[in-house]
């Protein structure tokens, strides 16, 4: 049983539908982006006291934030909980990919999985563009992810340079439309949860001046590639890298 968006999509890499029995609502979305049909058939769970003694697991993944609660109710079932910590980086997603194939039995799935990505990663670093490009994972502006985060290392192993780095907060920033283009970076990244449009909280991005500024130079990406750490993040490198190369020559004009 997985309480965590993130572990429900490492579990459905992992183990066949058969032996999960329940992931969090939250997945659907994800799911269709990286995995379409991968849950079908696959039941779903709000973390409730009552779905986990009904389902009665024999494993529970949870996060950090949520193993507290969860803890006690697995010890009325009896389930060993194990905690799946958030990653900021492709050793944190080896490490966590490990832990969870370990916990599934399938440690053997497990390296398959960071060997695919590790293959990914090496075609990167082989081929790096000699023009860097400087963008900014900005979507409304309230967080923007620098340095210390997986958005930064996906932005790095791309080939790009992440315009958060610049800022007073290295890890988590924040700036809105003036600020953005005082900055003038090459490209902005705006991170959606599903790829048929950008969401509500995402509507700031489509400011007119913003528009104008960075035609053809907006970039979408999958979200949860960027916030979960999963071997697919690799992924998400390179589709970076293939956006990045269309990212018209000069600086931003207006």
């Amino acid at each position: 049983m997985s309480t965590n968006m993130c572990s429900d999509i490492l579990l459905l890499m992992l183990v066949p539908k058969d032996r999960i029995a329940s992931i969090t609502y939250l997945a659907h979305d994800q799911v269709e982006v990286l995995m379409p049909g991968a849950d079908a058939g696959v039941a779903i769970n709000h973390g409730s006291a009552e779905e986990v003694v009904a389902q009665h697991p024999d494993l529970i993944l949870a996060s950090p934030w949520s193993a507290s609660a969860m803890r006690r109710l697995a010890g009325k079932v009896r389930a060993p909980l194990i905690e799946i910590e958030a990653a900021n980086s492709f050793d944190d997603i080896r490490r966590i990919t490990r832990q969870v194939g370990r916990a599934v039995g399938e440690p053997g799935r497990a390296e398959v999985l960071i060997a695919e990505m590790d293959a990914k990663l090496a075609l990167l670093d082989r081929d790096r563009p000699t023009r860097p490009i400087e963008v900014a994972a900005w979507s409304s502006g309230d967080t923007v992810p620098g340095a210390g985060t997986l958005t930064d290392e996906i932005i790095r192993r791309a080939g790009a340079v992440n315009l958060a780095r610049r800022m007073p907060d290295a890890s988590y920033s924040t700036f809105g439309v003036e600020e953005l283009l005082a900055a003038r970076p090459d490209a902005i990244m705006r991170g959606e949860d599903r790829y048929d449009g950008p969401a509500l909280r995402d509507a700031v991005s489509e400011h007119p001046a913003i528009r104008k500024a960075y035609a053809g130079r907006r970039i979408s990406y999958p979200a949860s590639l960027y916030a979960c750490g999963l071997p697919q993040s690799a992924d998400a490198a390179l589709q970076l890298r293939a956006a990045l190369a269309k990212v018209p020559q000069g600086g931003v004009r207006w």
